[in-house]
């Protein structure tokens, strides 16, 4: 049961103020936006996509995994309940997704990439994706994309006190409280959480042959954390802002089902810990913008893996730790002397310390690492209907210079009163091996050398909207060559080592619609996202006869979609989600098994197919209801997760929960 919490303290902050010749650049969220400016000469020829309010609202008490898998085109590789989530946008490598909190890079520097299940959507104020080449505005590596978020404050708040609580099944608990108070100088802003659940759902063992039903025992995941904002106006045109965001995690982690010991008799499990501080300037002028931020962020985790052995106890198989510090430096310049030009540039340094140490083995590396990078940006409304930009990137990593990056674009509006725009791009854009790949001990290669990647990029956007309605659609099509493309192998000195091997061909279409209809008291919401990803392996053929040259890569679907829709009156929702995924391959010969006398999850057949996940479609149903006092609000949802009852998996050896529910209790106030 979790401990009731409480606090004070809260606020957020705004990145940008209204000069008289300066855009602003940060988009404050609304359900419903009317006369939005869409044709922006600083989003020339790239495709950025912004998380609905009503969306962020709803998925409030989840991690950022379950938002993203189920309200965007990224495709997240999740591990279970609780358990390890990546993202893979476009067909790349977790690695190849860059996170940013605040402006601030939050992936790993040991391996490269961010767990998704560790991030609460409830701490996000704002979230935007940037595909392809949009991602080098902020930073490199983003091979496939990035996702910025960010947290903003309310000038416009006095006081206001909010506090939702979720029981669900499995001994699921959850406390979400949030506290803030302010004026028009002074904004302060505390949220408190803690996420925790037993995590012991029952199923069917189909990898042991006498098939028992089995309780996914030693899977338990608690979660707390802390997140206080402070935002001051020094003057109109300068302001600070301070935000720190403090975590713990502890989960524990299931054998996987062929095991057939009792897993209680193991200790498999890990803990997480982070704090990210960041302090940022804004100061405006007639002509000009400056951005300064600086900020650390401290990660710390250990892995333990504790095996049971009559006669001797509890033995230690694996103890692994690894902390890394990494300070953040930032600061840009904005300009918009005339009208029709503006241009960025910005400068960034990032340090790492790094240590890294196995304590069974007894091995382990300690880094520092330094990376420098400079971005120029020009944006120029050539005419009325056509769109210009021009990025310009280049880094210094360990004093080693990388080839420069750019991204090219334009966009086209050739319908002066209809919001219709074509828009196309070509970039090059650069990843840097992570430190595990470049030091891990044993195994680390420092041969390894960047994965490149150029991409080309088409996209039509369409919008349409009156008093009651409105319609929004994407479809973009795009084409990555990834060369040098880093991949983990086994090697003659018996262990794993990271090579630069594969050369990865990765194309598809990517379509966003958007439709909100209101009748009288009644508004009705649907929101979809569908991604066809084609990724190919065409890198150097291991041996004779390599089945894996030209096949999609492993896990990855080929067709995915989600759609979620929202229909409400006079306080009553009703909120449908719905999750689909094709066919997925667990080899990278796509090669497909087939063993007798077992049946497969989802197949009418009587054999059950091996090295292959069978398409499955996840829904979820939300019923629920709001009251409003004044200046009190209270409300109360109904949540049936797998609505049908499906099985199925999600990787290997991991059965995901059958049907389960949630109550969540929403209670605010406000002046």
């Amino acid at each position: 049961m979790l401990k009731k919490i409480l606090s004070l303290y809260m606020v957020l902050f705004p990145l940008v103020l209204f000069s008289q010749h300066i855009t602003d650049t940060i988009h404050i969220k609304e359900i419903t936006v009317h006369g939005e400016r869409i044709f922006k000469k600083e989003n020339a020829g790239v495709k950025i996509t912004r998380i609905d309010s009503m969306v962020m609202q709803d998925k409030i008490t989840v991690s950022l995994s379950e938002l993203l898998s189920q309200n965007t085109t990224v495709f997240i590789k999740d591990h279970g309940r609780g358990a390890l989530a990546t993202a893979s946008f476009r067909g790349t490598a977790p690695s190849h997704t860059q996170v940013y909190w605040n402006g601030l890079t939050i992936n790993s520097p040991m391996l490269g990439m961010t767990d998704f299940s560790l991030i609460p959507s409830f701490i996000v104020d704002n979230m935007q994706l940037e595909h392809g080449s949009a991602s080098l505005g902020t930073g490199s590596g983003g091979l496939g994309g990035s996702i910025a978020i960010e947290n903003m404050p309310a000038w416009n708040n006095r006081f206001n006190v909010s506090y939702r609580q979720s029981v669900g099944s499995y001994d699921s608990f959850g406390e979400f409280f949030q506290f803030g108070i302010g004026n028009r100088k002074f904004q302060s802003k505390t949220r408190i959480y803690a996420d925790d659940s037993h995590n012991d759902y029952q199923y069917v063992n189909k990898a042991i042959i006498e098939r028992p039903l089995m309780k996914n025992d030693n899977a338990d995941f608690h979660k707390k954390g802390l997140l206080q904002e402070f935002y001051y106006r020094l003057t109109e045109k300068n302001i600070l802002s301070l935000k720190a965001w403090a975590q713990v995690s502890d989960r524990s982690l299931p054998s996987v089902m062929s095991y057939e010991g009792d897993d209680r008799s193991n200790k498999n499990e890990q803990q997480d810990s982070t704090l990210k501080v960041v302090f940022d300037w804004n100061s405006y002028f007639k002509y000009f913008k400056i951005d300064a931020k600086t900020g650390v962020d401290i990660q710390n985790t250990n892995y333990s893996l504790s095996n049971f052995i009559h006669g001797v106890g509890m033995f230690p198989a694996i103890n692994s730790s690894g902390k890394s510090f990494a300070w953040n430096s930032h600061v840009g310049i904005e300009s918009a002397v005339v009208n029709r030009l503006s241009w960025k540039t910005s400068f960034d340094v990032v340090n790492y310390n790094v240590h890294s140490f196995e304590a069974v083995d007894q091995v382990g590396y300690d880094k520092v690492r330094t990376d420098l990078s400079a971005f120029g940006g020009i944006y120029y409304q050539a005419t009325n209907w056509m769109n210009l930009s021009f990025m310009l990137r280049d880094q210094i990593i360990e004093r080693n210079l990388s080839p420069l990056m750019f991204n090219v674009g334009a966009s086209v509006q050739p319908f002066a009163k209809k919001e219709f725009i074509l828009k196309a791009n070509v970039s090059r854009n650069y990843h840097f091996p992570s430190l595990n790949d470049l030091y891990w001990q044993p195994g680390g290669n420092p041969d390894l050398i960047e994965e490149e990647s150029k991409t080309v990029e088409s996209s039509v956007f369409y919008q349409l909207h009156t008093n009651s309605f409105r319609c929004e659609q994407e479809l973009t099509s795009y084409y990555s060559d990834i060369t040098n493309w880093i991949i983990w192998l086994p090697s003659f000195q018996g262990y794993w080592q990271p090579f630069n091997l594969k050369k990865v061909k990765s194309y598809g279409i990517e379509y966003h619609l958007k439709l909100i209809q209101e009748i009288y008291d009644f508004e009705f919401q649907l929101h979809g996202n569908y991604a066809y990803t084609k990724s190919l392996n065409f890198g150097d053929r291991l041996f004779l006869g390599d089945g894996s040259y030209g096949k999609q890569l492993p896990f990855l679907p080929l067709h995915s979609g989600n759609i979620l829709f929202s229909a409400s009156y006079k306080g009553f929702y009703l909120r449908f989600q719905n999750n689909s995924y094709g066919e997925r391959f667990t080899l990278s010969s796509n090669q497909i098994g087939v063993s007798d006398d077992s049946e497969e999850i989802g197949a009418s057949v009587s054999t059950s197919r091996l090295n292959w996940y069978y398409p499955y479609y996840m829904n979820n149903l939300t019923l629920g209801k709001e009251l409003k006092f004044k200046s009190l609000s209270m409300g109360l949802d109904f949540k049936v997760n797998n609505l049908f009852n499906e099985e199925y998996r999600s990787v290997l050896g991991r059965y995901m929960p059958r049907r389960n529910y949630e109550v969540l209790l929403k209670i605010a106030f406000a002046q």
